[in-house]
């Protein structure tokens, strides 16, 4: 387990004033920079991690703080805090002061820079083995030959830079990614896109001290290979988990998106316009924040994020985003958040954008721009796919480990290389009804499903993905946001 301790800073801190900081909190630790300096190891004198800081992040809007760690926190702070990141390695009775070691830094950095110290309340009791430990990256508690085991002890867990580089790692080795939290415990939009992935789990702690899985409420028991699997020995009436029976609190509803755009790969490409074209729409605004892990440093610019994926090409870039805090929010703008995937491909650069969209229970969402967005992008020349999603959950796109209902579907929308390959005629000959777009030789298709509601919609997408392509449709398959 780590203890996170997170300053909020007035002004930006020294390289020296860093150090100070660092030697007041353990003067008896070795200081050991990585990843080129942007995290600094205190270790023990056998070598053992008890603590990393990673390098200072201006925040271009406070509000990131609020979204983050707790609401109001930032009211004080100047509009663009600096962000430095304190984590200890919670080794159980008898180990270093860890906890003690962040808080120390952590201090010391506001007693010079100004600003406040956030720290989180703890919820996991610490008595089992499992929760503590330290491994040779500061998020990750245990590894197995199969499993890398992440525990979070506090109230909103994002998708930090810690985490993606945690699962970056492990998986170049083949290892899934688990991730403990209390069962109380909200992780935001970010993180649950990655724990949806097969390789990927979300462990609840009940109260009662059991685990189960955060999606499904499935109980959930330890195995020393595999990290935490289905738990056979559970009685079927605690199937699933009491602590995962109780609905979310604040229950509105949530549009997801889950969209495919190919592009030329010319010298005027400008990535993320695609993301303006989507979010504006539906929810009355292009994202305000965009970054590599959470906090979301950066204010939006797509410039900026074409020069990065440039940069890192031909590798993929990943990147989320959000929207507008709720102090510049106004109407009709909702609450969003989502991912681009940015892959260079032979035909072109593929971008792969999730965008989810929440809207209190007061509030229906238009489903009318659906077709317009289709007709847009198949108009620009670059749709693949587009499916839509409905479920209920928290408007603010916080994720409890609680029943929050199924996804169902509104949509899907295939582009004119699909419709071909499908065959005009039988794509227009669906099942559910189908609307042309385009010319009429080289058109795009949408197709209506419902409005998210219906209890037989997912029947209905099946005998759609039936007709379409008798072997599956890989592209367009189910789920979207995880």
């Amino acid at each position: 387990m780590t203890h996170d301790v997170v300053a909020l800073l007035e002004r930006a801190p020294t390289l020296r004033g860093m150090t100070r900081a660092l030697v007041q909190a353990g003067p008896e630790l070795q200081v050991r920079a990585v990843a080129g300096g942007a995290v600094v190891q205190l270790r023990d004198g056998s070598g053992h991690m008890v603590a990393a800081v990673q390098a200072a992040q201006r925040l271009a809007l406070s509000s990131e703080a609020d979204r983050l760690l707790a609401e109001g926190i930032a009211d004080d702070l100047p509009a663009q805090p600096w962000w430095v990141e304190a984590r200890g390695t919670e080794t159980g009775p008898g180990g270093a002061d860890t906890a003690g070691a962040a808080r120390g830094f952590a201090a010391a950095l506001v007693a010079e820079f100004g600003g406040l110290v956030w720290e989180p309340e703890r919820r996991l009791d610490r008595d089992d083995p499992l929760l503590t430990g330290a491994t040779d990256h500061p998020a990750i508690t245990r590894v197995t030959d199969r499993v890398a085991l992440a525990v979070q002890d506090r109230p909103v867990v994002p998708l930090s830079t810690w985490l993606v580089d945690a699962v970056a790692e492990h998986a170049k080795e083949g290892r899934a990614f688990q991730l403990v939290t209390p069962s109380g415990s909200r992780i935001t939009h970010a993180l649950r896109s990655v724990l949806g992935n097969p390789m990927a789990r979300w462990v609840a702690r009940a109260p009662d001290s059991r685990y189960y899985d955060g999606f499904s409420g499935v109980p959930l028991a330890w195995n020393e290979e595999a990290g935490f699997v289905r738990d056979t020995t559970a009685a079927p009436e605690d199937v699933p988990h009491a602590a995962f029976r109780g609905a979310e609190e604040n229950q509105g509803n949530q549009i997801l998106v889950d969209l495919k755009v190919l592009n030329p790969a010319d010298a005027g490409l400008r990535l993320g316009r695609s993301v303006e074209f989507l979010s504006q729409p539906l929810a009355g605004s292009v994202p305000a924040l965009w970054g590599t892990g959470e906090p979301a440093t950066l204010a939006w610019d797509t410039a900026d994020l074409t020069a990065l994926a440039r940069e890192r090409a031909p590798e993929s870039s990943w990147f989320l985003f959000t929207g507008p805090p709720d102090a510049l929010r106004t109407e009709p703008v909702r609450p969003f958040s989502g991912t681009l995937l940015v892959t260079r491909v032979s035909e072109g650069v593929k971008e792969s954008i999730t965008l989810a969209v929440g809207h209190p229970p007061d509030d229906e969402p238009d489903l009318s721009v659906l077709s317009a967005l289709v007709e847009e992008f198949t108009s620009r020349g670059v749709l693949q796919t587009i499916s839509v999603h409905r479920r209920t959950g928290r408007p603010d796109l916080g994720y409890e480990a609680r029943r929050s209902g199924p996804s169902l579907p509104i949509g899907l929308g295939i582009g004119v290389e699909g419709v071909a390959s499908i065959g005009s005629e039988r794509a227009l000959a669906a099942p559910v009804p189908a609307v042309p777009v385009g010319p009429p030789l080289t058109h795009a298709v949408w197709y209506r499903i419902g409005d998210g509601t219906e209890a037989d919609s997912h029947e209905r997408l099946r005998t759609l993905m039936a007709h379409l392509h008798p072997g599956g449709f890989p592209a367009a398959r189910q789920r979207t946001g995880g």
